[in-house]
């Protein structure tokens, strides 16, 4: 590829996932600042690698992988539990009310603190399905696992959060 390709296809990712992956770094620190850092770096550090001209077959995966370390690297700096720390009273202020008496909010929060009980092997995968909207090849990618174990996890996920959320899942 020569620059300018390389130009246009990272601006296209840009384009297409920006939003996501402040979402994704948002749900991890619940800090609007701090999500827009973590954005800028998880670019930059993917700008950076592929303009050196090393090859990405999924450049999408790729940077939510560049966005995870960056989250960890972040993680290590400030030493925070971010979920526990912030709690369920953060999340309901960052979902819009689409209602007067608050049930969208509560539903929400309800929705967010379940899938935060689900085992560590079904968490991750059931939030960058249902949360960053990753397909699970995607998600087999970024993971480094097969893309049939990804979608084994997000199905037994998924059927452990109904039994965690009770009436909301029927």
């Amino acid at each position: 590829m020569d620059d300018k390709t390389i130009e246009e296809y990272f601006l296209v990712c840009y384009d297409e996932n920006a939003d996501a992956i402040f979402r994704h770094c948002y749900y991890k620190t619940f800090d609007r600042e701090v999500a827009k850092d973590l954005t800028q770096e998880a670019f930059t550090r993917t700008w950076i690698y592929i303009s050196a001209g090393n090859k990405v077959e999924n450049l999408r995966a790729f940077v939510f992988k560049v966005t995870g370390n960056a989250i960890i690297d972040w993680r290590r700096k400030k030493k925070t539990d971010t979920f526990s720390k912030y709690g369920e009273e953060m999340l309901a202020e960052t979902i819009p009310d689409e209602r007067e008496d608050g049930y969208i909010k509560s539903e929400a929060a309800y929705v967010a603190s379940a899938i935060e009980k689900l085992p560590d092997q079904y968490r991750e995968v059931v939030k960058l399905r249902y949360l960053d909207g990753l397909s699970p090849m995607e998600i087999a990618n970024l993971l480094n696992e097969r893309e049939n174990t990804v979608s084994v996890r997000i199905t037994r996920g998924v059927k452990k959060l109904r039994i965690l959320l009770g009436e909301f899942a029927t």
